[in-house]
């Protein structure tokens, strides 16, 4: 089944006046916002930039924003079995 273009908006605000839609919606969205502060924190660990420098970074620059590489190498250890 092949839906038009103006039949697909249609069909989203019918949906979008749906009071528990919009309500889960905005629930998800503020779970990506967490999210994306989460992996900030996590990227600051490995490269020791600022977490807030590392995403006001990716809101200028987009997805495409690297952090600069780590000073430091991580070193992984070995555990014996014994």
């Amino acid at each position: 089944m092949k839906i038009t273009e103006s039949r697909l908006k249609e069909i989203i605000k019918e949906e979008l006046s749906n009071p528990q839609i919009v309500e889960l919606l905005q629930k998800l969205l503020s779970s990506i916002d967490s999210l994306d502060i989460s992996i900030d924190y996590l990227s600051s660990a490995v490269t020791g930039q600022s977490p807030m420098a590392i995403g006001q970074m990716q809101k200028s620059i987009g997805r495409y924003y690297k952090p600069p590489s780590a000073n430091h190498s991580i070193k992984e250890t070995e555990e014996n079995d014994e």
